[in-house]
């Protein structure tokens, strides 16, 4: 039996809602990405969780998720470990499968990830195109957007229909950065959020602490070479 509650698929399928702006945070009457602000869900072992609500038609808004952390380690430390591959499970909570379709170049190129999901429902994946957009010594951002349609549908998996987001790594000092992971997704609502919003953020954080991690122990690594 699986048993393992997927990250990426409670986004997918549990943050969306009935547009009403009576329901909205702060009861705002105009929701964009330029105007909402973002309200802090969760914060522990100094990782906070952040949502908004962001809308997907004229029915129906969907919750942008936001985390961020620092991390003791230099900006490119942290990039090290996203462009690892075989390194991604390790991390990334609920993956099964995580591997290059197709590489561009060093900055561009596609990815395929498969989630573990509880039985009896089927597993999902997505393909995601990765374009890393800004690669200076401080400053490094990878925009990840999803691509449903690059590769044909896996038996007995079930495609994740939409997703966005994006990583930004800043230098705020020398060896520590301030990581920010933004996710968003489309897909409408399956389950109660009162059962799954504590699954998703207690996930969230059990991802990012692993993550945090790897990137110190890269880090350190770094910096006892000669």
């Amino acid at each position: 039996m699986k048993t393992v509650i997927c990250l990426f698929f409670l986004w997918g399928m549990t943050l969306t809602d009935p547009l009403s702006p009576g329901l909205m945070p702060g009861n705002e009457s105009e929701v964009s990405a330029k105007t909402t602000p973002f309200f802090l869900v969760k914060q522990e072992n100094d990782i906070s969780i952040y949502t908004r609500w962001l809308p997907v038609d004229e029915k129906r808004l969907a919750r942008q998720v936001k985390v961020t952390f620092a991390v003791d380690a230099p900006a490119g430390a942290a990039l090290s470990v996203l462009l690892n591959d075989s390194a991604f499970t390790s991390w990334m909570r609920g993956t099964s499968d995580y591997h290059r379709i197709r590489t561009i170049d060093s900055g561009n190129w596609f990815s395929y990830i498969q989630f573990s999901i509880p039985w009896p429902l089927n597993d999902q994946d997505c393909i995601i195109h990765y374009e890393v957009k800004s690669n200076t010594e401080n400053y490094k951002e990878i925009l990840l957007n999803g691509d449903p349609d690059y590769m044909g549908a896996v038996e007995g998996v079930t495609r994740i229909s939409h997703m966005e987001g994006g990583w930004k790594l800043v230098s705020i000092g020398p060896n520590r950065t301030l990581v920010e992971y933004v996710i968003f997704s489309k897909q409408p609502s399956s389950f109660p959020r009162w059962i799954t919003d504590p699954i998703i953020q207690n996930n969230m954080i059990k991802t990012m602490t692993a993550f945090r991690e790897q990137v110190g122990h890269v880090g350190q690594v770094e910096r006892r070479a000669p």
